[in-house]
């Protein structure tokens, strides 16, 4: 096949996928080794790829990695190219558009607008700034989107310090907030914010939020984006524990009862 690539092109090998350019679908056709790009363009695999001439020299195409099983199903994966960003992380902040559900759900005023911040952690945390907090102004340029919050980092990148504007819920009254100007202090310079989409889910799976449109606007549709099961929800059995130990009621944890009732005592 002579076919000139004209956009970057990423091998996945372990699905079999070439990708190029905007939304991109594994069709999984009668012919093997070819997958079908949105817009209808076919394409071959690595399996069926020949080696692409450049400019400067041949480069050969990795080769595929081995698939699972046989009969084991590859399901479908699909990806939009305009995602919704969905999260920012700067210098320890864990950040997220604040909406309209969003300050209903929280007891913010309705009209909060800004990067809400959910948790806070190293330089911000240091800095003064809590979870809670809704970024509205970095070094006093606005931010309404996450878009226009890593546009301005990246203005700020090589800077080690930056003024940083929130609005903090006011103690005397829940829907009351309070503007308070923070000096983020970097650990060398600031970097710009890195960001996220929402995270994979599996097609038909049920929606555990409110109507916000079309799913594909926020989340990639299949597996494989991420690791499952995720390590945090992953509970592992009490250890083995001695009967001198546990004669002595000493637990190293709050008091969850006698301690024969969680562990194995030998």
């Amino acid at each position: 096949m002579n076919q000139k690539i004209l956009a970057a092109v990423i091998v996945l090998g372990a699905a079999g996928f070439v990708v190029i350019g905007g939304g991109w679908k594994h069709d999984g056709g009668a012919e093997p080794g070819v997958s079908r790009i949105d817009g209808g363009a076919v394409l071959a695999t690595p399996a069926a790829m020949p080696v692409i001439q450049t400019a400067a020299a041949p480069m050969e195409m990795a080769a595929p990695l081995e698939a699972g099983p046989v009969g084991d199903p590859v399901a479908p994966n699909y990806m939009s190219d305009r995602l919704r960003l969905f999260e920012a992380h700067w210098q320890g902040m864990d950040g997220r558009l604040m909406t309209r559900e969003l300050a209903r759900k929280l007891g913010y005023p309705l009209d909060s607008t800004g990067i809400l911040l959910g948790e806070v952690t190293l330089q911000a945390a240091r800095s003064g700034l809590r979870g809670g907090d809704i970024v509205v102004k970095v070094a006093d340029i606005p931010v309404r989107n996450i878009e226009e919050f890593q546009a301005v980092t990246k203005d700020l990148m090589n800077r080690t310090e930056a003024k940083i504007t929130v609005l903090r819920k006011d103690t005397k009254s829940a829907q009351a907030l309070r503007a308070l100007s923070i000096v983020l202090r970097g650990d060398g310079i600031l970097g710009f914010a890195q960001v996220e989409g929402a995270p994979q889910i599996l097609a038909g799976d049920p929606r555990p939020h409110s109507a916000r449109g079309p799913c594909t606007t926020c989340h990639p549709i299949g597996k494989g984006f991420e690791l499952t099961p995720d390590p945090d929800l992953i509970s592992l059995p009490p250890p083995v524990i001695a009967r001198e130990v546990a004669k002595r009621e000493v637990p190293p944890h709050e008091n969850s009862g006698p301690c024969e009732a969680c562990h194995v005592v030998r």
